[in-house]
């Protein structure tokens, strides 16, 4: 039996998430949030996310030697933040040799909605558009995905799931597009929507979520931890529409 395969009844698991415009970090033991920090980001992001880190398991008398379990946001969102996020965490991972659990920030938006209905989670994609993607929850509180993540404006987002009766939109988007999710016209009469809002950094969310994929042992480690991108990073779209220079041409390409 691996290290990883071995189950802690309650392991210490410090969680990161830099996909959206703050920084957020949490300490849980099991699901129990023991310490947490949100900061906005800054441009030493990289260095604010270690430091900050170090700060807050000082603060509960640990070091990163402490922590049995690591979890990281994996996107959608910011791609220079999801790349900070993801790297300090394969690095904590690969350093001391323990288990590594992503959580996509779509997943982590609908975790800490109602888990009574089904969740659309909208997060912020910038550009006048969000991520969006619909999860229904099995019996142990973990969201079961109903369709892809997908990249939108907002109105179009709200209609893929427009014949819905029932439904909690959550998400940093959602609580900006209140009044458009209030006023759309589709299932008016019948539809039951409301709009949750998060009372604490999604950094915690992602530590209770990475505590439920640990126990059924869905467990990354460096290589096969992914970005979930869904659109893809601004210099592949410049490539793909010819305006980067052939000199940059040739290096992605011999990368």
């Amino acid at each position: 039996m691996t290290k990883h395969n071995i189950k802690l009844a309650e392991p210490m698991i410090l969680a990161l998430e830099t996909s959206s415009m703050a920084t957020g970090i949490a300490v849980a033991r099991g699901g129990t949030i023991l310490k947490s920090l949100s900061e906005r980001a800054d441009e030493r992001r990289s260095d604010t996310l270690w430091t900050g880190a170090r700060l807050l398991l000082a603060e509960l008398e640990m070091t990163v030697g402490n922590i049995d379990v690591f979890s990281v946001c994996v996107g959608p969102g910011g791609f220079t933040g999801l790349r900070v996020g993801m790297a300090a965490a394969m690095g904590f991972s690969a350093a001391s040799s323990k288990p590594l659990v992503g959580v996509s920030s779509l997943e982590a938006a609908a975790f800490a909605a109602s888990r009574e209905a089904l969740v659309c989670a909208l997060v912020s994609a910038y550009k006048g558009e969000v991520y969006s993607q619909l999860f229904s929850f099995d019996v142990e509180g973990v969201p079961v995905p109903r369709n892809d993540p997908m990249v939108s404006p907002l109105e179009k987002a709200i209609e893929r799931v427009g014949t819905e009766k029932d439904l909690v939109f959550a998400g940093d988007a959602a609580q900006a597009g209140a009044e458009v999710i209030g006023s759309f016209d589709g299932a008016r009469d019948e539809r039951r929507w409301t709009t949750s809002r998060a009372q604490h950094c999604m950094a915690e969310d992602v530590a209770r979520l990475a505590y439920l994929k640990y126990v059924r042992n869905e467990i990354k480690n460096g290589g096969s931890l992914k970005a979930c991108y869904v659109r893809p990073p601004e210099a592949e779209i410049k490539l793909s529409l010819g305006l980067l220079g052939s000199k940059i041409k040739r290096s992605m390409k011999s990368e």
